[in-house]
């Protein structure tokens, strides 16, 4: 599995690529299986953080039904075996070389869910205003589908060419996962629906404009999103994040830290995991 010329050149000019079929049947359902293991407890969740939909506690809920209530699952490549084979696939890193050249670190792992009916959006942001990374280039996001994604249940939409633009000012509702891109910088009417079926992977540029609608169908919608940066890539402060993400008067527009007026206590930032990847097989 290579990309082709045209397929080099789209990532390079719109900050987005589509890998069909990175994952067969058995490797996504061993996916799948993992992570409703966790969510049950079946498989232990030793290092695996479960995070719910606003305004679900998981102490009121069985075993069986945590996982309908579930929006996000992160820190499980020790935990399941499979969803660290889904990291490490090889034929994802060829093409991760491909694209970005030889050597590079997982640095986060999460599996981004949104339940039927209750699924929330994800507001439009560059990945980049979460990391302090100090060049965005160097970092790459995959978002692998464990179901059919669509519009219906809230697949991925992106505006092409966006990471050309650099980093632009996020605001945030005192959330680490509620950050958003100011609505003067976004250019909507631009925007397309990534449909994919599962075992695809879309791979993106970490300043890429994206966003996830609500899911108020009856289907389910799972997907794994992995980072990595390359070797070589240098985690630094505040200020030098702030180079890439400003307010027009300078002040920081990032998504590491409160905006003023601010809340401390409802934020939570950490750096990254630097996984050593080790290019493995997956099931099929």
């Amino acid at each position: 599995m290579r990309f082709t010329e045209s397929e080099l050149a789209q990532y390079r000019r719109e900050g987005w690529v589509l890998a069909k079929g990175i994952m067969g049947p058995a490797t996504v359902q061993a996916c799948k299986d993992a992570l409703s293991g966790l969510a049950m407890g079946t498989i232990p969740a030793q290092e695996t953080i479960l995070m719910y939909e606003l305004g679900y506690d998981p102490k009121t809920l069985g075993a069986n039904e945590r996982e309908l209530y579930i929006r996000k699952y992160m820190d499980f490549v020790n935990d399941a075996p499979p969803l660290r084979m889904a990291a490490m696939n090889r034929r994802l890193h060829r093409l991760l070389d491909q694209l970005l050249g030889d050597g590079r670190v997982l640095f986060q792992e999460m599996a981004l869910v949104k339940p039927p009916r209750i699924g929330t959006e994800k507001a439009w942001h560059q990945d980049a205003s979460y990391f302090r990374v100090t060049d965005p280039g160097l970092i790459v996001g995959v978002w692998i589908a464990l179901d059919h994604a669509s519009k219906r249940n809230g697949c991925m939409e992106l505006i092409p060419g966006s990471h050309l633009l650099g980093g632009v000012p996020h605001e945030h509702e005192n959330d680490f996962n509620r950050c958003r891109i100011l609505e003067e910088h976004l250019d909507r009417d631009a925007r397309i629906a990534i449909e994919m079926e599962p075992g695809d992977a879309l791979i993106f540029h970490s300043l890429l404009h994206h966003y996830t609608e609500p899911n108020t169908s009856e289907l389910r919608r799972r997907a794994l999103q992995y980072h990595y940066h390359q070797t070589g890539a240098v985690w630094a402060g505040v200020e030098e994040h702030r180079k890439h993400f400003h307010f027009a008067d300078g002040t920081y527009a990032g998504c590491t830290v409160p905006h003023e007026p601010a809340d401390a206590s409802a934020y939570w930032y950490r750096g990254a995991l630097e996984r050593r990847v080790e290019p493995m097989d997956t099931l099929d």
